[in-house]
């Protein structure tokens, strides 16, 4: 199932004023409280003391107040914000915009991705831009509208309809790795059989703006798993390991990845390759491990089991990284710290070069 189809369509945040999105509005029970009067303050006859009065538990006049009560409380906890998309983030110390997106792909422009989010989930809602300035990073999107409609075939007709029009505006971080956005309503408009309004209360105004917020991030999340699955095929259609040296001159399998992301690969391949890691240096880059080798037995072949056996003696090696242009190297040294020769590296090629493409 599309994950865009699971997230915030403004579809289900409309028609506020229909019975049912009224009830989930209300308090369960009845209201009878609202026309109980209060008792009569009590009256003590002249001839005996009054009790002392406390104000602790008394309850203020509310005549005149404009504040709802009753069935027009509305109960529903306000709307949150979601950082549904990778590399998205609250940032309570920095209020400018309602939700922050930082640079997960170097590869792409992170404005214009979403930008280009904000546009796809408009156009799969049938809406356009009704005005763009993108000097001011400010967008204002065309009417949403959402019917109700009751009757069937040639005896349909629209009980209600309600539209919203929304801005966009970015908020962009001078390193141009973080982007914030903001989304106002700006203008909505309700109409049903008992007449239309232009009106909408706060608590309905922040769940469809919060709402909107969140749309977009989920279209911008189903674009980067896009994004994702198009590298990885390209990255299956290209060779990701050869046979080179490191910046230093020395025998090393050069690997297209940067250093970061095959440093947090590499754990996994220690696993399946029957290495343990007895020690590491984030800094540094490198990993020291231990080595068993281990020939597969017949009933490892049997049941599919059998891993190929990376032709290095058992013991201890130092699994050296360091960037190499726009690429990372692999220096393998020995317990000795002998880097391991061209000859033993291209030796073990074969087993090697899928291993650390990890595809």
């Amino acid at each position: 199932m599309d994950r865009r189809i699971i997230y915030f369509s403004l579809l289900t945040l409309s028609l506020t004023a229909c019975s049912g999105v009224e009830t989930r509005k209300q308090a369960k029970g009845n209201f009878d409280y609202v026309n109980i009067q209060a008792n009569e303050e009590l009256k003590v006859p002249s001839d005996l003391t009054a009790p002392p009065k406390h104000d602790k538990y008394s309850i203020p006049d509310v005549k005149g107040n404009d504040n709802p009560v009753g069935k027009k409380v509305d109960i529903r906890a306000p709307a949150l914000v979601l950082p549904l998309a990778s590399g998205s983030r609250i940032d309570e110390f920095d209020k400018s915009a309602e939700i922050w997106y930082d640079k997960v792909d170097d590869n792409r422009d992170l404005r214009e991705q979403v930008i280009k989010a904000i546009s796809d989930y408009l156009a799969s809602e049938s809406v356009e831009f009704s005005s763009s300035d993108a000097d001011n990073n400010v967008w204002e999107s065309d009417w949403f509208h959402v019917e109700k409609e009751s009757g069937h075939l040639f005896w349909k007709s629209v009980d209600l309809t309600e539209s919203w029009r929304f801005r966009y505006s970015l908020v962009t971080k001078p390193h141009g790795r973080s982007i914030g956005l903001n989304v106002e309503l700006i203008d909505y408009m309700f109409t049903s059989g008992k007449g239309s309004t232009k009106k909408i209360d706060p608590i309905e105004q922040q769940r469809v703006e919060m709402g909107m917020i969140n749309a977009v991030t989920s279209q911008l999340d189903y674009h980067y798993r896009l994004n994702n699955k198009e590298d990885r095929i390209a990255r299956a259609n290209m060779q990701i390991v050869t046979l080179g040296q490191s910046v230093k001159e020395e025998p090393a399998y050069i690997i297209d990845y940067p250093i970061d992301e095959l440093w947090s690969y590499l754990p996994g391949f220690f696993e399946k390759y029957n290495f343990v890691v007895t020690d590491l240096n984030e800094e540094k880059y490198f990993y020291e491990v231990e080595y068993t080798r281990t020939e597969p037995s017949l009933w490892d072949s049997i049941w599919g089991d059998d891993v190929p056996v990376i032709l290095l003696e058992s013991g201890s090696y130092q699994f050296h990284l360091q960037t190499t242009g726009e690429k990372t190297s692999l220096v393998i040294k020995d317990a000795q710290q002998q880097i391991i020769t061209k000859e033993l590296l291209d030796k073990n090629f074969e087993v090697l070069e899928p291993a650390l493409s990890f595809r």
